[in-house]
């Protein structure tokens, strides 16, 4: 598969999807006698893997650290591998708490609005208070 048919399937640009390559990110990457990115299936498997980390804002050091461990065997890369998911999953955690936080606020500032807009509560709030309440 080439390079642009890739970045069409898993929707990312073909810059970045050149980036991972020449950071020797993408293990079963081949090339053509004419030296051009030819993607298999692991290529691309290997690619939305990398997306996924990335969307979780795993650093690319530590998305390669990851990638070098995947292809090892035996029970320390497994551990290691595991140590590495636990972290992002508590940070994921923490991340969707904050999120969470943040919905609420939102929701409730909408609703104080709603009840002014409908004549249920007087706006009696500086612009200030109005902005941060």
């Amino acid at each position: 598969m080439k390079i642009s048919e890739v970045s069409k399937k898993i929707d990312l640009p073909v810059a970045t999807i050149r980036y991972y390559s020449d950071l020797n990110m993408i293990p079963s990457l081949q090339r053509d006698s004419e030296g051009q990115r030819i993607f298999d299936d692991e290529a691309v498997v290997w690619l939305q893997g990398i997306k996924f980390l990335r969307e979780l804002n795993i650093p690319i050091a530590d998305i390669k650290e990851y990638i070098e461990l995947s292809q090892k065997t035996g029970p320390a890369a497994l551990k290691k591998r595991h140590q590495m998911l636990l972290k992002q999953r508590a940070i994921a955690q923490h991340s969707l708490a904050h999120s969470t936080e943040r919905l609420d606020k939102i929701d409730k500032k909408i609703k104080h609005e709603e009840e002014i807009m409908n004549g249920r509560k007087h706006d009696s709030l500086n612009p200030a208070r109005r902005f941060i309440t």
